[in-house]
């Protein structure tokens, strides 16, 4: 469901911007930039603690301004450490960007850093938000939400926390014991932490949770401070994992294959490879749905129960920032959505009231809603802009096959052997996968028209609802779409017809109250998409299923069944597939969760949401309402 989150609105005291909520100070009254260096990075013996690190977590409690990740962000750049840092932070009432600019104007030493974070700085919609600069070496994982909540559904391994959620007196919740049971089981032997605070209940319950505490030197008129280190004989809280047959385990590494090219390939190669990780990727001959001449971003957001909302929204927002389609937009930003019915239009005016987002992420217009960070895309474009076709590998992949190392991939032209395989396939995939009727598939075609821009009476905007307008793209607008089961065995891709034609004709008219004749039309599109029946995409590790069919039969029984164990899997078979219509709004994100997985990065992803992604989620609801699999 679309959760309302509260956006804070900073007032400012003396020039020292203050959290409302809280009646708090964001930064110190004395010099905020000084104070984090002192704090945070010097309590947690930063540099050198990520000196010779391949890969170093930290973790926040409470973003606000973001100062300490700008701080750290510096710092980690005129540290000239080789390896990747990942931050990660939570917030449960973020700023506007307009907010944050001008919080950020006290701080000109730190515009080159503040000026890529504003840029990137996604909506105040709960989830994660994953955001990386520097290609890919430091990566910003923002948490929206409670700060409890969020903690509680994130996997990661933490090397040093910096914890800065306002004066305990007055914000509580930032300091419960609920939480630091989060911050330990996120620990390891060696993690540190620092916070600004001396509180003997803080000292205590981190001393409870198996950190050594001591106290020093606090900063300015605050006479002590916290710091600490996890204690080398720790043992972990084991992760709530929710539910218990999604757990992923660990990512085993190793080379990876991805079968296809599209949307969903390239972004799964482009990330591995911003995390250093080589990869293969291949394409076949058939052309791929990814190959659609425009791809419009045209959210269809739920204002009803959606457990999958977190991961729609916070896909939508990736994709809008994305570095990599930045050439690509049409001429023309922004989508409008058009309401059909007085009902469709009071849904409208619910999804944006729940969404809080300012007027430059979503607007109310005449006919419905308009989104201004969304638009069209040239899709050719944006693929060779993630992944260059010069580092593709092209053959047909007839067959998988397993090996006593991995994977051999049986081709037209070679046969291939990988330690991880992910079929990103599309269509192709369910061809390629055994047992793939347990994932849900299903292949619907579709058909897209092309008109010469300026030639008609269709404006030169990005137009949704039952169909939809492009703005203009290499001098062409795009129409479309029809959806069309399609049967195994049909052509691998199917002939343009004059009644998909008339048929989006017809909803141009209809929805737009706009004429065409087919004399407009320059070239008609096909292709195939693949999809699902809950119209999500799968993204992890395929499962055994008849280990699994096993082993989670009583959930038949009682689906609140507890301590079967987790999920057992095919080691080193992955699917990143399934996307629709949605693949250049959902793909990149999708991809980053996935990357993350294979890498043992922290999951960019909650974990309840990441279970209603997972290649097992269809197979499981079979069991629990007593069908056969």
């Amino acid at each position: 469901m679309i959760k309302k989150l509260s956006s804070s609105d900073i007032h400012w005291r003396d020039g020292v911007p203050i959290a409302p909520e809280f009646d708090d100070v964001y930064y110190s009254l004395e010099n905020g930039l000084e104070e984090s260096d002192f704090v945070f990075l010097e309590g947690t013996n930063a540099p050198e603690c990520w000196k010779n690190k391949a890969h170093f977590t930290i973790a926040e409690t409470g973003f606000g301004t973001g100062l300490n990740f700008l701080a750290t962000y510096r710092k980690w750049m005129e540290s000239g450490a080789n390896g990747r840092l990942t931050y990660i932070s939570v917030e449960g009432f973020p700023i506007s960007q307009k907010s944050l600019e001008k919080a950020h104007q006290a701080f000109p030493e730190l515009s080159y850093f503040s000026n890529q974070l504003r840029a990137a700085w996604p909506p105040p919609s709960p989830g994660f938000h994953p955001r990386y600069f520097e290609n890919g070496k430091i990566q910003l994982l923002l948490l929206f939400g409670e700060a409890t909540s969020c903690f509680s559904e994130l996997v990661a391994e933490v090397d040093a926390w910096f914890l800065d959620g306002f004066a305990p007196a007055k914000n509580p919740a930032m300091w419960s014991d609920a939480l630091f049971d989060e911050i330990a089981r996120l620990s390891k032997p060696g993690t540190r932490f620092a916070t600004f605070t001396a509180a003997g209940f803080v000292k205590r319950a981190l001393a409870e949770r198996g950190f050594e505490v001591s106290k020093t030197k606090g900063y300015g008129r605050k006479r002590e401070r916290l710091v600490g280190i996890m204690a080398k004989d720790h043992i972990p809280y084991q992760p709530k994992n929710k539910p218990e047959w999604a757990a992923l385990g660990k990512g085993q590494g190793g080379p990876t294959t991805i079968i296809g090219a599209g949307i969903a390939g390239r972004s799964l190669a482009a990330a591995l490879k911003r995390r250093g990780v080589a990869s293969t990727l291949i394409a076949g001959e058939k052309s791929s749905a990814s190959t659609v001449p425009a791809a419009i971003l045209a959210p269809g957001f739920q204002a009803g129960l959606q457990p999958t909302s977190d991961f729609v929204t916070s896909g939508f927002s990736h994709a809008c920032w994305l570095p990599d389609y930045a050439d690509a937009w049409s001429s023309a930003r922004g989508v409008e959505l058009f309401a059909s019915t007085k009902e469709e239009k009071s849904r409208f005016t619910r999804i944006k009231t729940l969404l809080n987002w300012s007027e430059d992420w979503i607007r109310d217009t005449e006919n419905g809603l308009f989104y201004p960070r969304a638009g069209s895309l040239d899709s050719s474009a944006a693929l060779d802009a993630i992944y260059s076709p010069h580092n593709i590998n092209y053959d047909t992949i007839t067959a998988i096959e397993k090996t006593s190392v991995g994977w051999a991939l049986i081709g037209q032209n070679n046969t291939i052997e990988t330690a991880n395989l992910v079929i990103s396939a599309g269509a192709e995939t369910q061809k390629l996968l055994h047992n793939a009727h347990h994932i849900g598939f299903t292949a619907r075609a579709g058909q897209i028209e092309q008109i010469v821009e300026c030639q008609t009476n269709i404006p030169n905007q990005n137009l949704s609802a039952n169909g939809y307008v492009t703005a203009s793209l290499n001098g062409m607008q795009t129409l479309g779409s029809t959806f069309s089961d399609y049967a195994e065995g049909s052509p691998d891709i199917p002939s343009p017809s004059l009644s998909a034609t008339k048929e989006i004709l017809e909803k141009l008219q209809k929805d737009f109250a706009i004429g065409l004749p087919e004399a407009a039309i320059l070239t008609s599109w096909t292709g195939v998409r693949a999809a699902t029946g809950d119209y999500m995409p799968v993204i992890g590790p395929v499962p055994n299923w008849e280990a699994a069919a096993e082993q989670f039969s009583l959930l038949s029984k009682d689906r609140k069944t507890t301590g079967l164990g987790p999920m057992p899997y095919q080691d080193g078979l992955y699917l990143l597939s399934g996307f629709g219509s949605k693949g250049f709004q959902q793909a990149p994100y999708a991809a980053e969760y996935l990357a993350a997985h294979l890498c043992g990065d922290p999951l960019p992803m909650a974990q309840s949401v990441a279970a209603y992604l997972h290649p097992a989620r269809a197979f499981i609801r079979k069991i629990i309402r007593g069908g056969r699999r």
